[in-house]
């Protein structure tokens, strides 16, 4: 996922709303997001880190979120599409719009 885009809600709430969504399965153990404007980090920790950091530009009531940076462990390579399919469905889910 190259970037994602959503409108009518701030980076902060968006994320929160990832957070709890992702809380309710089995990614949620090993997730932590964080935001530090202009970036987010979203990472996932258990046997080793796999992060992926965002940098998010603003525009009024929207924000578009495009990847900086990926480092993805070695453990984890074999799950990176199923972590980013999940990661689509809860942006879409709570309305954003993915470009891949």
């Amino acid at each position: 996922m190259k970037a994602f885009s959503v409108r009518g809600d701030t980076p902060e709430k968006f994320l929160r709303k990832m957070e709890r969504a992702l809380a309710k399965g089995e990614l949620g153990k090993y997730a932590k997001m964080s935001l530090n404007l202009p970036e987010a980090r979203i990472a996932f920790e258990k046997m080793g880190i796999t992060e992926f950091v965002y940098e998010i530009q603003l525009d009024g009531d929207s924000f578009t979120a495009t990847k900086k940076s990926e480092k993805v462990a070695l453990t984890h390579a074999l799950f990176r599409n199923e972590v980013e399919r999940e990661l689509e469905r809860i942006i879409r889910r709570f309305g954003g719009t993915v470009q891949k």
